[in-house]
């Protein structure tokens, strides 16, 4: 394989991971009064729309809720993807 399809493997498996992890530790840290910014989120989106054509009924909408240790982890994880050294 060349590097550049390993190093877009490993960034789409630690973002996966950031994303998880992060919404683990956030939600963990909701009840700890110095770490509740942990979790402190922000939702982002769009409503969802229906587009009823009578015979074919579609539902559009999207909505991304991240918080702050999710941020913290994904940049953590490009960062190491930057860093990290991909033999061929």
């Amino acid at each position: 394989m060349k590097k550049g399809v390993l190093k877009t493997i490993l960034l789409i498996i630690l973002l996966v991971l950031a994303v998880v992890l992060g919404q683990i530790i956030g939600t963990a840290c909701a009840g700890i009064h110095f770490l509740s910014w942990l979790g402190a989120a922000a939702d982002f989106g769009l409503s969802t729309t229906e587009l009823n054509l009578s015979i074919l009924k579609i539902t559009f909408g999207i909505r991304l809720g991240i918080n702050a240790a999710q941020s913290i982890l994904a940049l953590a994880a490009v960062i190491a993807v930057i860093v990290i050294k991909v033999k061929e």
